[in-house]
């Protein structure tokens, strides 16, 4: 289920001709409000983790079982919260409004 998670928005950022790179998200060009994004304003990061969360379960150990809660604070603390601010800047009150449509998680 992370798999299709991850892989749905990944071929809707490449039909929109935008930036799938979390690194530069700066050059992203079309602000995605429709499919998945619907729901999530983050679902390749809701796939990741649902992934991460799925690796924790089958190793079960103490690293693994710690992992999803450190994948969750490091994503929302210094990546999801920097494009957000970037993303308002972008699209202004297009993203103000999508953001009290659309949850960051799900």
């Amino acid at each position: 289920i992370g798999m299709l998670i991850l892989i749905n928005p990944i071929f809707k950022f490449i039909k929109s001709k935008t930036t799938i790179d979390p690194i530069k998200f700066k050059k992203v060009s079309k602000l995605i409000t429709t499919g998945i994004y619907k729901y999530s304003r983050n679902p390749m990061y809701l796939g990741l983790l649902m992934i991460v969360i799925s690796s924790s379960i089958f190793y079960l150990n103490i690293f693994s079982i710690t992992t999803p809660f450190f994948f969750y604070f490091w994503i929302n603390r210094f990546q999801i919260k920097r494009e957000e601010i970037f993303l308002t800047e972008k699209f202004g009150k297009e993203y103000l409004l999508y953001k009290t449509k659309t949850r960051r998680w799900m």
